[in-house]
């Protein structure tokens, strides 16, 4: 079984910073300011708003989810935050999907053995 860890870093937190970084740029933030303020270099942004990474998790379809996004790109333009509390909001943001069980259907694809129903594993580890 795959380490809830490693999948989260490896396939939520890029759809989180993609969405965050398409909402940065939406707001009228240039891609070189977006990548500072996110702490990426100019290419992977480049790479998130192309749809060349963070794209296997659709979370625009979650609400929820986004609203945190908004919330956050909205605290990074009115300058409420730094460089630290903007990875640790990535960081909350993806604890919060995979407490909410959003990741199993994409885990069943990446492992068709995994028993959705049976998990538990990230709403406990995850969870509030």
């Amino acid at each position: 079984m795959e380490d809830v860890f490693e999948l989260t870093y490896r396939y939520v937190v890029p759809s989180v910073r993609r969405a965050l970084a398409g909402k940065l740029v939406e707001k009228g933030i240039r891609r070189r300011e977006a990548a500072e303020l996110l702490g990426l270099s100019r290419s992977a942004v480049s790479r998130y708003l192309n749809s060349e990474r963070g794209v296997l998790i659709k979370i625009a379809g979650l609400e929820d989810v986004m609203n945190l996004v908004e919330k956050l790109a909205e605290n990074i333009i009115q300058g409420e935050i730094d460089e630290y509390r903007v990875q640790e909001e990535i960081a909350k943001i993806a604890t919060y999907f995979m407490s909410k069980k959003y990741f199993c259907r994409t885990h069943k694809k990446i492992n068709p053995t995994m028993d959705i129903v049976r998990c538990r594993i990230c709403s406990s580890v995850f969870g509030k």
